[in-house]
């Protein structure tokens, strides 16, 4: 997270700044520029829920989510998966059944041997 440093006449002080946001019904879009060590780029990310997952994109995608958001949360995720080279390493896995969008990966079944 960035800080900026307030000066008053009682002296300065820092305070963080959060990335920006933009709501939508059960998730949030948030574009960060300041973690770049981290992600290895801007990113703006997709978040379902109370931060239950992310969806990260390299780069600042909040115009296009902007036209998404009343589309609702599965609009939003159509476009993410719409980018594969832009999705940045750190993001969750898209079939993941808590979203509700895509079928459960089945596990194999176990083998065994007699």
């Amino acid at each position: 997270m960035r800080s900026e440093v307030i000066h008053t006449k009682r002296g300065s002080f820092e305070l963080s700044v959060p990335n920006t946001n933009i709501q939508g019904d059960g998730f949030y879009v948030s574009y960060n520029n300041h973690d770049v060590d981290i992600y290895g780029s801007d990113t703006t990310a997709l978040v379902f829920g109370q931060m239950q997952r992310f969806f990260l994109l390299n780069g600042d995608h909040r115009r296009d989510y902007m036209d998404l958001i009343p589309q609702g949360f599965a609009a939003c995720m159509d476009y993410y998966k719409s980018k594969p080279d832009l999705q940045n390493f750190r993001s969750d896995r898209t079939d993941d059944p808590i979203l509700g969008l895509d079928e459960p990966i089945e596990e194999p079944a176990p083998s065994f041997r007699p």
